[in-house]
């Protein structure tokens, strides 16, 4: 699974223990938008390892440079949220612990400035109680054990995304 991963997401926590999510525009087929929060990351370029992509998506996104990477600790599957639509993306999720809270978006891209709504580090209290769209559908659940210092035995296999697959 991981030499066919297309995308690198990363479960970013700061010291404060609070995760780093994007808001997304993600634009349905008809143009109407349907906004949801996700973890940081993005495409895995030929070539790359898992720790190269997250390293530069890391750069990339939040001008964070003295990040530490820790394992992978998730794979999925999305063609849900994401254009070009049809297309599913392989995910790798890659736990990183944070340095601080503080982020530059200096190095995002155009295209990025145009999708991602706002930026928010978030405790888990505050993903449980949010009624606002979040991916991966039952994110609280799966950063529990890992909050608490437990990494799962082998790579946790997430259900499919598909597109009739609604976010619970």
């Amino acid at each position: 699974m991981e030499t066919e991963a297309n995308r690198i997401r990363l479960l970013l926590f700061s010291p404060e223990r609070r995760l780093l999510l994007f808001k997304h525009r993600h634009l349905r087929p008809d143009g109407g938008e349907e906004p949801s929060w996700v973890t940081i990351g993005g495409g895995r370029e030929p070539g790359e390892s898992i720790e190269q992509t997250a390293l530069r998506e890391l750069a990339e996104e939040t001008g964070m440079t003295d990040v530490t990477l820790g394992p992978v600790v998730w794979y999925g599957e999305d063609c849900r949220r994401s254009a070009p639509w049809g297309r599913i993306h392989r995910e790798l999720f890659v736990l990183a612990e944070a340095p601080h809270e503080a982020l530059d978006t200096s190095g995002w891209t155009d295209g990025e400035r145009e999708d991602i709504m706002e930026t928010r580090w978030w405790t888990l209290d505050e993903i449980c109680a949010s009624d606002e769209v979040i991916y991966p559908p039952g994110l609280a659940d799966l950063i529990t054990p890992l909050l608490a210092g437990e990494l799962p035995p082998e790579m946790l296999v997430l259900p499919p995304l598909l597109p009739e697959v609604q976010p619970q």
